[in-house]
């Protein structure tokens, strides 16, 4: 939204994209291109005519330091800089250990990039973006960092190689990599000389960068196939980013993204929607993460106001693949779904002789699968959840599963707690008062089953302020595959969609609450939540 001070305030871009790294060691991607193309649409549509795209060979130390500082250049007070890069990312020993950013830098390999050689044009360090941004971006110009890169590397649970649709945008894997030096800033500062930056800056010091990451530190960022098997690859951050601002929300008015309805999306809310629906896409593997400084978290995004979203088109049938012949007559026919003849990248893959379901994010999300109805039960719940995911807003509360880590797989045995946590809204506003909870859980096979309230002790629901409440204390039993546990915090009794879940317990009827919780968040305004928990299990 336009800020009244500024009236002819603007939107600039530097929008970076690296997809062909010319390299043995790094292996190429195939979202960036496509990412690149779909952030260069969305800011024009913004309002941006300001856009600088760098791609490929064009991308170097000199090429993204010259359009940074030219883009500086020509910013002023009011202005707004969209500083984007979508490619691999990569951990290097720090040239100097010990320091608040620990023991490694992140960085960017470059098209051309040789850990041996060690040529300064093919990388660049998060260090070094800031110095630029402290040097030639002028005070009272707000920048917004995207980066859809990885930035270290583990992962809780692997991919099954029947359903491998996921890539990594990790490059070098473990490979201890010292990057050497790197060249002093190469323009003076377009700052008064009063007001001039350190040479060597760190995000802390930029009051005016809101910096998002695709993953946390430890975490590799993924492209798939977005939304369903032959759609385009996408990175997941790139991809949510994207619907928070063309989608609309429940209500069909404004901006998904703009969770609390009132017509600006402030960087808080952008943060907490990007965070639950890079999770959700990636089955808890990544965690997008927002750096905001203090106190700024109410910001409205860019300079101009951004036109009303389109009305959202159908979503395609998913993609379903069968090996063994008699099992895909099975599933042949009348159903909502596509057979595959090639399992690479499948939205679903249904190994018969295993009995086991996958999805694209290469999990085991369903066992003892044995007949069509049982296939169907499976792909309606994950119809259901697709339909959800746009909506979710962890405004005022957020389901957390434990004791594991987010994202790890829980086997045989395990102890899992779940419990309906507050939190503080993105916003900065202070914490909703009395709210009323609604809990209940889809198990692997669509089955839905109730799980708050339901005893006499459970009252209505009530949730005094910032009261977490415990859901869930139970243990990993057969059959494995995900379970996902859906909470919705409303400030009224939902009565009316509490009788629905009495009548439809323990049938495979995940399809028929998903226009009812529409309607609901719809009419709550947006002082309701809805927060998923997945729990994935198995050995």
């Amino acid at each position: 939204m336009t800020n009244p001070g500024y009236a002819h305030a603007e939107t600039r871009a530097l929008l970076v994209g690296a997809w062909q790294f010319q390299s043995k060691l790094i292996m190429d991607l195939v979202g960036p291109e496509n990412d690149l193309a779909a952030m260069e649409a969305l800011i024009r549509g913004q309002g941006a005519s300001d856009v600088t795209v760098l791609r490929n060979d064009g991308v170097s130390r000199t090429t993204v330091e010259t359009a940074l500082h030219a883009l500086g250049l020509r910013s002023k007070p009011g202005d707004w800089i969209f500083l984007y890069y979508t490619g691999h990312g990569a951990l290097a020993e720090a040239a100097v250990k010990g320091t608040r950013d620990g023991d490694t830098d992140q960085f960017l390999p470059l098209p051309g990039f040789d850990p041996d050689v060690k040529d300064a044009e093919r990388f660049i360090v998060d260090k070094d973006f800031y110095t630029w941004l402290s040097l030639y971006v002028p005070k009272g110009v707000q920048v917004l960092m995207m980066a859809d890169t990885c930035h270290s590397g583990t992962l809780h649970r692997s991919v099954d190689p029947r359903a491998m649709g996921m890539t990594p945008r990790l490059t070098l894997g473990a490979r201890n990599v010292e990057l050497g030096s790197r060249p002093a800033p190469r323009f003076a500062s377009v700052l008064a000389s009063g007001d001039a930056a350190p040479v060597s800056a760190t995000r802390d010091d930029l009051p005016n960068l809101y910096y998002i990451s695709a993953a946390r530190d430890d975490q590799i960022a993924w492209e798939n196939a977005l939304p369903v098997e032959g759609a385009p690859t996408r990175g997941f951050l790139t991809w949510s980013f994207e619907q928070g601002v063309t989608t609309p929300r429940a209500d069909g008015k404004g901006m998904a993204a703009d969770q609390d309805g009132d017509g600006t999306l402030s960087i808080g809310e952008l943060g907490a929607y990007l965070n639950v629906q890079v999770r959700m896409l990636s089955g808890q593997r990544q965690e997008s993460n927002t750096v905001i400084p203090p106190g700024r978290e109410g910001q409205g995004l860019f300079a101009t106001v951004p036109p009303p979203p389109a009305p959202p088109a159908p979503p395609p049938l998913p993609g379903l693949y069968v090996a063994d012949l008699k099992a895909r007559a099975s599933v042949s026919g009348d159903y909502p779904w596509r057979i595959l003849t090639d399992g690479q990248g499948a939205d679903f893959v249904w190994d018969a002789r295993a009995q086991a379901m996958l999805r694209r994010t290469g999990d085991i999300v369903a066992q003892n699968v044995k007949s069509a109805a049982q296939v169907r039960g499976v792909i309606d719940k994950w119809a259901a959840l697709e339909a959800l995911r746009p909506l979710l807003s962890e405004r005022s509360a957020r389901l957390m599963v434990g004791p594991l880590d987010n994202g790890a797989r829980y086997p045989s045995g395990a102890p899992v707690t779940l419990a309906l946590a507050p939190v503080q809204a993105a916003d900065g506003a202070p914490p909703p008062g009395q709210r009323y909870a609604t809990v209940f859980n889809i198990a692997s096979d669509g089955t839905v089953q109730r799980l708050f309230p339901v005893a006499a002790s459970d009252g209505k629901g009530e949730l005094a302020a910032g009261q977490s409440l415990p859901v869930l204390d139970s243990q990993v039993i057969p059959p494995f595959g995900a379970d996902h546990v859906v909470a919705l915090v409303t400030p009224q009794p939902p009565d009316d969609f509490r009788l629905l879940l009495r009548t439809v317990e323990n049938q495979r009827a995940a399809a028929r609450l998903v226009g009812p919780i529409r309607d609901l968040l719809a009419r709550a305004g947006g002082q309701a939540s809805l927060s998923i928990g997945e729990l994935y299990t198995g050995n």
